[in-house]
């Protein structure tokens, strides 16, 4: 692993620790940023000497805002790879378990990022959402469907279709956080080390077959083949007017005017 732009990486014995390291835009993400998760996450898998990471959030205030609307108004690179948004939500096949330490605000791409690691760690000024549909998306990048396997399809609904705010103990309730840490903001890396820790008492090699076979299990219920539909239906949801009003009404920090069109 080499030095990268958006993204801070250590290593700390068999630990990796990942930050997404653009704090001034909330560690929201645009093209580069994916680009450069995908290698990371590639060469983590690939590392016999790596086995538990940590992703996390620089700063106090910010897991990651999700998708960056602000390169996406002004047509920049706003591309995901094909392992998916962070590198992350459509990696389908990965054997070794990544923790989210979620430090702050984790909406959108970041809420589907955590969503897809195996577990989650919450700070006690964190705030979960899939807030797409208040700018004309939708959760595509997994949010839909992983969120609706991992509490059900009512309370999923309910966050999905409203894009509410859930903060951590709701979080834990729901079944969306394994842990929630007493500490704010960069502090819950703290009790996310300490997770990874147990981890890492344990044989990496049981693990990895651990998740060996709950990859099979997944594909009982092909995630996959949803995902592909989720992309075709994304395509068709950015040519509509409503699309282009939420994202400019976003910007412009105004209320949306729905066209539904």
């Amino acid at each position: 692993m080499g030095d990268y732009e958006f993204v801070k990486v250590e290593k700390e014995g068999h630990l990796l620790i990942v930050t997404l390291n653009r704090p001034e835009n909330y560690n929201a993400l645009h093209g580069p940023a994916h680009k450069e998760l995908h290698e990371i996450w590639d060469a983590y898998e690939a590392d016999n000497d790596l086995w538990v990471a940590i992703v996390t959030g620089a700063g106090d205030k910010a897991f990651c805002s999700g998708n960056d609307l602000k390169a996406t108004a002004m047509g920049g690179d706003i591309s995901s790879p094909p392992s998916g948004f962070g590198g992350l939500t459509s990696r389908l096949d990965r054997e070794k378990p990544i923790i989210a330490a979620v430090n702050g605000v984790a909406m959108g791409g970041g809420m589907e990022i955590a969503l897809s690691t195996d577990l989650i760690v919450a700070a006690s000024n964190a705030k979960f959402a899939l807030p797409e549909v208040k700018v004309g998306l939708f959760a595509a990048a997994s949010g839909v469907q992983r969120l609706t396997r991992n509490i059900g399809r009512k309370m999923a609904m309910e966050m999905i279709l409203t894009g509410r705010h859930v903060l951590p103990d709701e979080a834990k309730e729901l079944g969306i956080v394994n842990r929630v840490s007493s500490k704010e903001g960069s502090g819950v890396m703290e009790d996310a080390r300490a997770l990874a820790e147990e981890i890492l008492a344990v044989s990496p090699s049981s693990v990895r077959a651990s998740k060996r076979v709950l990859n099979e299990y997944e594909a009982m219920e092909p995630l996959s083949q949803s995902l592909e539909a989720t992309g075709k239906v994304m395509m068709e949801l950015m040519q509509t007017q409503d699309f282009q009003e939420g994202v400019g009404a976003f910007v412009a920090k105004r209320k949306p005017e729905w066209k539904n069109a």
